[in-house]
């Protein structure tokens, strides 16, 4: 490994660190709108948002996968999500409905996840649920800064994507759970 690798290895928990320093700012932002949007919000969550891509690939092409990022980068991608989802409802841009499933799936997901790390059952995040992680937060940075229809349509799309990913990893649980039974 390069010098300049070895040099860099800090960058993406610091990356972490500064999305986890942005959520209070976020959240104040979203408390103090005046209206259902406001672009400043959107914006902020929407860099926030790009922050967790840039740390991941910086942990990979550094070679600076730590276990404080293994535990950090999740955390502050769901607070990010809850502060988001708080925001479109505390805005009155979105119903209490659909952003609850969502944080309540996150909220299950993460709990679930360490309860079988502890019983010794491995479950990792797989396309679908990146692919739903990046739908949610695309919507709620856009349903932030703007309305339109189509953005209450393609909401609806990501909480009934967010439910699937959600019932798949059941089932991957389910199933590893029985596997592990079975030895």
């Amino acid at each position: 490994m390069s010098v300049m690798r070895r040099r860099l290895r800090w960058l993406p928990n610091a990356i972490t660190i500064a999305r986890l320093a942005g959520l209070p700012v976020l959240l104040v932002m979203v408390l103090q709108a005046e209206g259902p949007t406001y672009l400043a919000a959107g914006i902020l969550f929407a860099i926030l948002a790009f922050s967790d891509l840039v740390d991941g690939f910086l942990a990979r092409a550094l070679h600076a996968q730590t276990n404080f990022g293994r535990i950090a980068d999740p955390l502050a991608d769901r607070l990010l999500m809850a502060v988001g989802l708080i925001g479109v409802m505390a805005m009155g841009r979105f119903d209490w409905p659909g952003p609850t499933i969502i944080l309540v799936r996150d909220i299950g997901a993460m709990v679930a996840f360490a309860l079988l790390a502890r019983a010794g059952v491995g479950m990792r995040i797989d396309l679908a649920g990146k692919v739903s992680s990046g739908l949610n937060m695309v919507t709620v940075a856009v349903a932030l800064g703007f309305e339109g229809q189509w953005i209450n349509w393609v909401f609806a799309v990501a909480v009934a994507v967010s439910v699937l990913t959600a019932a798949n990893y059941v089932r991957i649980a389910i199933h590893r759970l029985g596997s592990s039974t079975l030895m």
